[in-house]
């Protein structure tokens, strides 16, 4: 058991997320609520860039079930799936969503249902990019008679388990281990998942960990969460990889909502979360309760992942660690809000699209240096950004009785006073060229030579890049004078002065010959760089520089038949 943990915590340090990418998969779980009604699925999809062409996979097909092409930035397609989309049986399907691009997008997933205003089932979530799924994966112990016990609902409904579904995102077979604990002693359930293909497990709370070979995606599910007055609604959680959990959080106040618990998923179910210093103790079912309604910042002795649990709606909450600065915020009803918590020092100068926040109702969180609010948006698409601090924002909606929603979708990471800025855009030339040579192919309008200047833009060119074999020349050279290193930029964007290096092993070469440095275009290298001749002739790679994400709008539907 020691050895288990032991793993998945080398793999549990925080990282910061965005969710944009070039490459998704996802499914659509059952959706019974209320009880067999016509259904609804589809994805968003959102260019952050010109020119972006996305290619919709489907139902095990190796060639594109749908191409659209050329999406302007900020402009949104709705793909619309059939029915059979659903994963309604346990055991393997091949029933799987993958969805790539050339260019960054984020998705978004929305299934709902309704016969009347009253009786809907709705849920929606954000589809995670393949950067932000994991090998290792901790399951949240729920045990569906103690959820209705809890929360004090008859079942109405046969479906008595969770549901886990489990889908393998790479295009190689992938081996899987479920850790469960039955009886206070350890079991391993071995299988293998082919590529692009899923599997659905009934899910209960002896369930403990997913391993996996390769990366994977992991929904936990239920096609007809009872709630009270008999009705019911599907739910959809998609579970973050153990290395995105964090020991802060700051769990919002969801509109319209009297219940609520906390459940905690953690490599010691010994860890201890607190509020305000003072322990939550957690009931006989692992459930934990808040003193009130409000919102509320809370802690924990090591890493671990947070839900907020509530009939339903579950909600996984985003560790203080994984703040970010711009969020995208897609809506499907008309009844909608956006829950913002921000530095109280800076709520002042939170955005929306191109306006300031100017709202007065502002909650100072207890405790804390943040502040939250509500706030009710008129738009369908927005844009909520900081310009100089890190927040949160969840998305909130209702429809009749249903409140829905989740974490807003995060684009920026880092604060930029310009506004919503998405990545910028490394491009490589397809002919070799001398140094001097790619400096002139890349200086253009709105380009120029690719200047790593930090680790975030060697880590962004890392992800955009297709590998090869070959080299590619960057901004880099030494002084003729000196043979002081510096950044040679057609622009202001970049400084001269060398403060981040990415040098291969016995890099640069103390040659005064080799006076341009170029990168590995190699993934299996790290995409070092080293010093050469300028005369050689290598790939030129430029850096488009990124806009500001205009106001956003929808376009177009597109039906997968």
């Amino acid at each position: 058991m020691f050895a288990i943990l032991l793993t998945v915590s080398m793999f549990s340090q925080g990282f910061t997320m965005v969710s944009y990418g070039k490459s998704f998969i996802t499914a659509f779980p059952e959706d019974l609520g209320y009880f067999y009604p016509n259904t609804s699925s589809s994805l968003r999809v959102t260019a952050l860039i010109d020119g972006t062409s996305v290619n919709i996979f489907y139902n095990g097909n190796s060639t594109p079930t749908q191409t659209i092409s050329n999406i302007l930035k900020g402009r949104t397609v709705t793909v619309v799936f059939p029915k059979s989309a659903e994963v309604y049986q346990l055991n393997y399907s091949t029933q799987s969503i993958r969805i790539t691009s050339n260019k960054y997008i984020v998705v978004h997933s929305v299934s709902s249902t309704a016969l009347t205003i009253n009786a809907i089932s709705a849920q929606t979530n954000v589809v995670q990019p393949e950067e932000n799924l994991g090998m290792n994966y901790l399951i949240p112990s729920l045990n569906y008679t103690n959820f209705l016990t809890t929360f004090g609902i008859s079942q109405s409904t046969k479906y008595n388990s969770f549901r886990l579904i489990i889908i393998n995102a790479e295009d190689t077979e992938n081996n899987i281990t479920i850790v469960k604990n039955i009886s206070d002693k350890i079991q391993l359930v071995n299988f293998t998942i082919p590529s692009f293909q899923l599997i659905q497990l009934q899910a209960d709370d002896s369930m403990m960990m997913v391993n996996s070979s390769c990366k994977i995606a992991v929904l936990l599910t239920h096609p007809c969460l009872d709630k009270k007055n008999c009705t019911c609604s599907m739910i959809v959680n998609q579970i973050l990889p153990v290395r995105f959990q964090g020991q802060n959080f700051v769990v919002p106040h969801v509109p319209d909502i009297t219940q609520r618990q906390l459940v905690m998923t953690s490599n010691d179910n010994a860890d201890l979360l607190s509020q305000d210093n003072t322990p939550l103790i957690s009931s006989s079912s692992g459930y934990l309760s808040l003193p009130d309604l409000n919102t509320r910042y809370v802690t924990a002795l090591s890493n671990v992942s947070l839900r907020l649990i509530i009939p339903g709606l579950f909600i996984e909450l985003i560790p203080e660690n994984q703040f970010a600065a711009c969020y995208m915020l897609p809506f499907y009803s008309d009844n909608r809000w956006a829950v913002v918590i921000t530095k109280t020092d800076s709520r002042d100068q939170v955005r929306i699209g191109t306006s300031q926040l100017i709202n007065p109702d502002w909650y100072d969180i207890p405790y804390t240096q943040y502040s939250k609010v509500r706030i009710s948006l008129q738009s369908p698409m927005n844009i909520i950004w900081h310009p100089s601090s890190k927040i949160v924002v969840y998305i909130v909606e209702s429809i009749g009785n249903t409140v829905y929603g989740g974490p807003a979708i995060p684009i920026n990471e880092q604060p930029d006073p310009n506004g919503c800025m998405p990545p910028g855009e490394f491009v490589v030339g397809d002919q070799p060229l001398k140094w001097t040579e790619s400096l002139a192919y890349c200086t253009k309008p709105e380009r120029e030579f690719a200047c790593p200047i930090n680790k975030n833009l060697q880590i962004e060119f890392a992800r955009q890049v297709n590998t090869t074999n070959v080299e590619g020349w960057i901004g880099l050279r030494r002084s003729l004078m000196t043979t002081a290193w510096y950044w040679q930029t057609s622009t202001t964007s970049a400084s001269s002065s060398v403060d981040y290096v990415h040098w291969a092993n016995g890099q640069p070469q103390d040659k005064k010959f080799e006076l341009c440095a170029s990168l590995s275009l190699n993934r299996t290298d790290d995409f070092k760089w080293k010093s050469a001749k300028c005369c050689e002739k290598k790939l030129p790679v430029c850096y488009k520089q990124p806009k500001i994400l205009p106001l956003l709008t929808m376009t177009s539907t597109v039906y997968i038949p």
